[in-house]
């Protein structure tokens, strides 16, 4: 059983740690992690870039892996990028565990789009990525900055450290600066997909796990994922979007479940 994990934007495979450690432990197979372009790639960061080119990253990971198909573990846009890719490409995927993914109807994201094309720095997440600071003195100093955002309430000091050491880089003068940088997360987010056909032609299993109180998959957009691929399973866990690092062992345990039932 091959087992592969696709994170988040802003937010790099090794920010994952306790969640990858428990679902390893639980499955008893090692865990795999794809890192995104933002972290490999030298071009500088596109104003768009279409999230079919994640897809197809994720494609040729898998096809060069060769070894066969594989369970898909993905959060957010890593959950989103792995949909896409496995509407195209179905023999590569023995299914799908989509932690919180980014799931928009094509009403909202017809108009986002429209919005974003014309003021492409004006939403305001993406404004927060253009001004989020990319050097800290050092890593205790990165992580006290973090620690008071609200984003990072429901996170764990352990978990919010394996953030720290997974999303910077340390410098000869002792400094950090941000591996995955605010330019490439503003892209990322202007260039946010159509899912309705790739998520009706998804044919393997796939389950979704929710965050009870999340901003990005609420229940709204959850009932309109089931009418639109009634074989989706759906279960939802106390926390918000960063679900996977805010309840890693729950999260680990409703995969692992889900993948050993099938």
């Amino acid at each position: 059983m091959q087992l592969l994990f696709s994170h988040a934007n802003g937010y790099p495979p090794d920010s994952y740690r306790v969640l990858l450690t428990s679902l390893s432990e639980n499955l008893g197979v090692p865990v795999g992690t794809h890192a995104h372009r933002p972290l490999v790639s030298d071009e500088p960061a596109p104003t768009f870039l279409t999230w079919q080119t994640y897809a197809s990253d994720l494609i040729e990971r898998i096809e060069g892996d060769a070894q066969g198909p594989v369970w898909l573990i993905g959060h957010s846009m890593g959950a989103a990028s792995a949909v896409l890719a496995a509407a195209r490409r179905p023999e590569l995927f023995v299914g799908i565990v989509a932690l919180d993914p980014v799931l928009v109807p094509t009403r909202i994201w017809f108009w986002a789009r429209v919005f974003s094309f014309f003021k492409p720095d004006a939403v305001p997440i993406v404004r927060r990525a253009l001004a989020r600071p990319h050097v800290f003195e050092n890593s205790d100093a990165a992580f006290d900055f973090y620690r008071g955002k609200r984003v990072f309430a429901g996170v764990s000091d352990r978990v919010l450290r394996d953030y720290v050491a997974a999303g910077h880089v340390e410098q000869p003068d002792g400094s950090v600066t941000l591996r995955h940088s605010g330019a490439w997360e503003a892209c990322i987010y202007r260039s946010v997909p159509r899912m309705t056909g790739a998520l009706k032609a998804v044919a393997r299993p796939m389950l979704i796990v929710a965050g009870e109180s999340s901003d990005v998959l609420n229940a709204e957009r959850l009932s309109w994922a089931k009418a639109i691929n009634p074989a989706v399973d759906i279960e939802s866990l106390a926390g918000g979007h960063l679900l996977p690092l805010e309840s890693p062992e729950a999260c680990a345990k409703a995969t692992a479940d889900f993948i050993r039932r099938h």
